[in-house]
């Protein structure tokens, strides 16, 4: 998927105007795509909530 493409389903289907709406709509379709794609996805997921934990844990923040 291009960034454009990927972009466009953040403002379309996935926004709410409603922020805890639209973060809702983001963990269901994250739950689609991991259940989707199987191993793959779990390893991913865990891959990048490591990954960002470590991050958060050098910078002793939450920031992105």
């Amino acid at each position: 998927m291009n960034s454009k493409r990927f972009n466009e389903l953040l403002a379309g289907p996935l926004h709410h105007p409603l922020p805890q709406f639209t973060m809702t709509r983001l963990m269901l379709a994250l739950r689609a795509v991991v259940e989707a794609t199987g191993a793959d996805g779990e390893r991913a997921l865990e891959e990048h909530c490591r990954a960002r934990q470590e991050k958060d844990e050098r910078n002793g923040r939450d920031e992105d």
